[in-house]
């Protein structure tokens, strides 16, 4: 089953009223007669006869009648403008055109000083969505009443579906408040509802259900059903029926308050059966999970979040929400997080707490941080900067009641000079002291002191030449080349702790400095040209290339060259790229990762893209995708994910398997689009759902499919 919506755009009101509603402060230029309404605008009204009553006090227009004002073209047969009562008749194929929305009616009565308003038998298109009523009222609150009409996204006379209704009222806020409604494919009816409220400014469908079938659940129906009680308080109720699991429910709650923030708070809850693990004695459990997302900004720059997700077991969001949750973030966290980000400094207190008892985290509880930003010392070429940070730390272990805890104190100061030589290089040395308080050392006997010392110099150029030839080679055009090469290279050092970090509890990058002489070379280049795109010059990157490289000088195994990084992006045509990253390292010989990506974007017609991903003894895989338009009606999703080579967790390697295959049929369904797709997993096991959607509002609450991860935007 599809998705009902109920939407008319709010620029339909804005457009009403700020050409016939605020129609007192214009005025009309014919003859003599504009400065009766107003000297500081006019409106120019055409026509084939244009005439002034005086004892009748009225303009009146007829044939071909026309007016035009900011963009808008108002046009009819006739129009009739009483001076004194301000009222205004225009009748007979009355047209109202703006940049975003047309109205159509039989005749339009108008009174500047109520400021309301009736247009008949009035028709109206914005953007993807049409109305249609036998009469229409302009109120004097901006609002719009529509009688005994309907919507719909069908752009034609006899629409496919409409939504009908005795009465529609349509608010400048854009919230939609309907009675009796009535939605009707064709002319059948096929739902009812008493009352419906809903607002425009949203691409999501009011209600949703999404049939199917799946391995681990059986045949299956998902099911949405949203809620707006206006703009600042939004409901998703979910009932999902799964063969297997039986059946789950809950709702998200999206909000809004003014002064106080905004967030969302979601709950679900299922008592699942466990058919699907073939277990001799079939019992049932409880599973579910709570989730709350806060935002707060005070000011521009003082803001806090808070977030809580308490759920019953680590696979929930995995069995439940794999693709719109699970692959965004497995494990999500709980904490308090307040920030002041000053111009000259930034504060922060954050609080993170264990929530869930199956979760490794390491509890901050609190940890207050203060960054003072680079301060000028007495109008000196010398900046000081400082990082302090208070932790109160507790590492926590997953279904385990061995726990560390530490109390950590840590000030790190800095001196620095930015300078500028000769005028092409910049250079900026610093010296820098970090102390570090534990209240316990890694046997939780004593106190611990650390102090570390660093120093380090920043040098970095740049060269840049452009040439002024332009032409096409192979295809590729060119306008004033521009070639920039930036070189640069960064030193630290830091002096030998007077504590290792063998001595230390570890939790994060903090407890684990040691000595340290780095070298860090850098080279970019990036090829740009000007090409000429909607009547304007614009730049673009042929191509860029960054290589970096880490030296370490005197290490314990010998100086020597480490973590040497590669990115490279192509970009020779508007509908082609090609990107590549790498890190190498030349101790070892061995690429530890390895990317890249082809991506074709044909636009509507067809887009491929095909990924490879190289993780080194962990996995190599391949990721492709092809989107291609048949023809007018219908199109074709392809989606393969290849594992050349996957090392799982107890060492066992796969070699040469699909651990996913995809296939989606797209049919155009005029004012809806029909998807069916089938998914198969490593397993074998087979997923296929059906999605029926709106193009007016194509959104839809789940997500089943599998992404080619398309590369980022061109560089500008």
């Amino acid at each position: 089953m599809g998705k009902i919506n109920f939407l008319i755009n709010y620029t339909f009101i804005g457009y009403v009223l700020l050409y016939l509603v605020w129609l007192p402060g214009v005025g009309y230029r014919f003859c003599s007669y504009a400065e009766e309404v107003t000297q500081s605008q006019t409106i120019e009204v055409n026509g084939d006869q244009v005439e002034y009553l005086p004892k009748e006090k009225k303009v009146v227009g007829r044939g071909n009648v026309s007016i035009d004002y900011k963009g808008v073209r108002l046009t009819c047969d006739k129009i009739e403008v009483y001076t004194d009562t301000k009222d205004v008749e225009a009748e007979g194929n009355v047209i109202l055109k703006g940049p975003t929305v047309e109205i159509y009616g039989h005749k339009v009565r108008y009174n500047f000083e109520t400021k309301k308003g009736e247009i008949l038998e009035a028709k109206a298109r914005s953007g993807d969505w049409y109305a249609k009523g036998e009469k229409t009222e302009l109120m004097e609150d901006g609002s719009m009443n529509i009688y005994n009409g309907y919507i719909t996204s069908c752009d034609r006379d006899t629409p496919h579906y409409k939504i009908t209704t005795r009465k529609v009222i349509v608010h400048p806020d854009g919230k939609v408040i309907a009675k009796d409604v009535l939605f009707k494919v064709g002319n059948m009816p096929v739902a009812y509802l008493p009352r419906y409220n809903y607002s425009i400014k949203t691409d999501w469908p009011t209600l949703n259900i999404t049939p199917g079938k799946k391995k681990k659940w059986g045949v299956f129906a998902l099911s949405t059903y949203r809620y707006e009680v206006d703009e600042s308080n939004k409901f998703t109720l979910r009932l999902d029926e799964r063969q297997y699991w039986g059946l789950g429910e809950g709702f998200d709650y999206r909000y809004s308050f003014k002064n106080y923030g905004a967030g969302i708070f979601k709950t679900y809850y299922t008592y699942q059966r466990d058919r699907d693990r073939h277990e001799l004695l079939r019992g049932e459990e409880e599973r579910y999970r709570v989730q709350l997302r806060h935002r707060i900004d005070m000011t521009e720059r003082t803001s806090a979040i808070l977030e809580f997700h308490k759920l019953s077991d680590s696979e929930f969001t995995k069995d439940y929400f794999y693709r719109e949750e699970y692959n965004k973030d497995p494990s999500p966290e709980s904490y308090f997080y307040f920030l002041d980000k000053e111009s000259e400094y930034a504060l922060s207190f954050l609080a993170r707490k264990r929530v869930n008892r199956f979760q490794s985290v390491v509890e901050r509880l609190p940890e207050i941080h203060f960054d003072l930003k680079d301060q000028r010392i007495l109008g000196s070429p010398l900046y000081f900067k400082t990082d302090t940070t208070f932790t109160n730390l507790t590492s926590k272990t997953s279904n385990s009641s061995t726990d560390s805890d530490v109390v950590r104190f840590d000030i790190y100061n800095k001196l620095s000079s930015p300078l500028r030589l000769l005028d092409f290089l910049s250079i900026s040395p610093f010296v820098g002291m970090r102390d570090t308080f534990y209240s316990k050392d890694i046997n939780g006997d004593e106190n611990e002191f650390r102090s570390a010392f660093y120093t380090g110099i920043d040098l970095s150029t740049k060269f840049t030449r452009v040439y002024d030839a332009s032409g096409s080679f192979l295809g590729v055009e060119f306008n004033r080349l521009k070639h920039i090469i930036t070189p640069s290279i960064q030193y630290q050092y830091i002096h030998e702790p007077s504590t290792t970090p063998g001595n230390l509890q570890q939790f994060d990058d903090i407890d684990n400095i040691n000595r340290k002489s780095i070298f860090t070379f850098g080279l970019e280049n990036s090829l740009k040209t000007k090409r000429l795109e909607k009547g304007a010059w614009n730049t673009f990157d042929l191509g860029y290339f960054l290589v970096t490289a880490d030296y370490l000088y005197k290490p314990e195994n010998g100086s020597r060259f480490s973590n040497v990084k590669g990115d490279l992006e192509i970009t020779p045509y508007n509908w082609l790229r090609i990107e590549s990253d790498t890190q190498y390292d030349p101790d070892t010989r061995d690429f530890q990762t390895w990317n890249a990506d082809l991506f074709i974007d044909k636009g509507d017609d067809w887009r491929f893209g095909l990924g490879s991903r190289y993780w080194q003894n962990e996995e190599h895989e391949l990721t492709s995708q092809l989107s291609y338009r048949l023809n007018a009606a219908w199109a074709i999703r392809l989606f393969g994910r290849y594992d050349l080579k996957e090392v799982q967790s107890d060492g066992h390697k796969i070699i040469n398997r699909f651990s996913g295959k995809e296939i989606t049929l797209i049919k155009d369904l005029h004012c809806w689009i029909g998807e069916l797709s089938l998914d198969i997993d490593r397993d074998g096991g087979t997923t296929v759902w059906f999605v029926l959607k709106l193009k007016a509002s194509p959104k839809v609450p789940f997500d089943f499919k599998d992404y080619y991860a398309y590369p980022k935007e061109r560089r500008q």
